[in-house]
């Protein structure tokens, strides 16, 4: 299926199109389309950050894989532990 949202999105029609095209139900089809969305995404991970130089005014930026971003001052780490430790 993947193969098929490839070539969708490459074709440059509209889903609904593509579906009735390819006889393929448009849930179904929707389905496949965000599955493939999630596995384009970076995996989980986390990197190295160095805040040895920050003041307690500057900004950090957590931004979780939904999209969702939470800035917050660097000089509360506790904090900063949590929520990149959120399941």
């Amino acid at each position: 299926m993947f193969a098929l949202v490839d070539q969708w999105k490459a074709s440059g029609v509209t889903r609904k199109a593509f579906c009735a095209e390819q006889a393929i139900n448009t849930h179904t089809f929707s389905y496949w389309v965000a599955k493939r969305r999630r596995a384009d995404q970076p995996s989980g991970g986390f990197a190295a950050v160095d805040v040895s130089g920050a003041g307690p005014s500057d900004q950090v930026t957590i931004t979780y894989p939904n999209g969702v971003a939470i800035r917050l001052s660097s000089g509360n780490l506790p904090l900063i532990h949590t929520l990149i430790r959120l399941d």
